[in-house]
């Protein structure tokens, strides 16, 4: 398994669908998952820092884990069969059992960032999906390669 961040939140540019772009900086990829509208637009309004007046459907997840005793451990993007995605969210619960619950990338993700949880892509996905090797760069010449990469491959001109 390899440890990814979310890079950033674009868009497709010909079919106009969400994309969450996980990245790698030691291994120099990014993985580019395509979401749906609202899964995007509520983990970019946690990205940016903004507080709902309500809890989002993700909150709610976190607080009734939480509320349990349970604490997520990580999630794993586990799988990639015919262009689609999975995951598992892995919650350690208070008696210290693992356990491990199918989830979309797009949920998983999103839960992820709430509590702080590492998100790991399996070495078996690197290899079936369609990953964007980067070339060789350091600090803030990668953010420009992550960015320029970003716009080239997804956004309307």
């Amino acid at each position: 398994m390899v440890e990814v961040s979310v890079i950033g939140i674009t868009q497709d540019k010909f079919s106009g669908m969400p994309i969450i772009i996980l990245g790698n900086d030691e291994e120099r990829f990014a993985v580019p998952i395509w979401v749906g509208s609202w899964e995007a637009e509520l983990l970019e309004t946690e990205l940016l820092g903004a507080v709902p007046p309500r809890p989002f459907p993700y909150d709610l997840l976190r607080e009734v884990i939480s509320a349990f005793g349970g604490n997520v451990e990580k999630i794993v993007i586990n799988d990639f069969d015919k262009g689609i995605y999975f995951a598992v969210i892995e919650v350690k619960r208070h008696d210290g059992e693992i356990l491990r619950i199918d989830a979309r990338p797009s949920d998983a993700i999103n839960l992820a960032v709430r509590v702080g949880a590492p998100i790991y892509v399996e070495r078996e996905v690197i290899e079936k999906a369609s990953i964007i090797p980067l070339d060789n760069c350091k600090g803030e010449e990668c953010k420009k390669e992550w960015e320029r990469l970003i716009r080239e491959l997804f956004e309307e001109e």
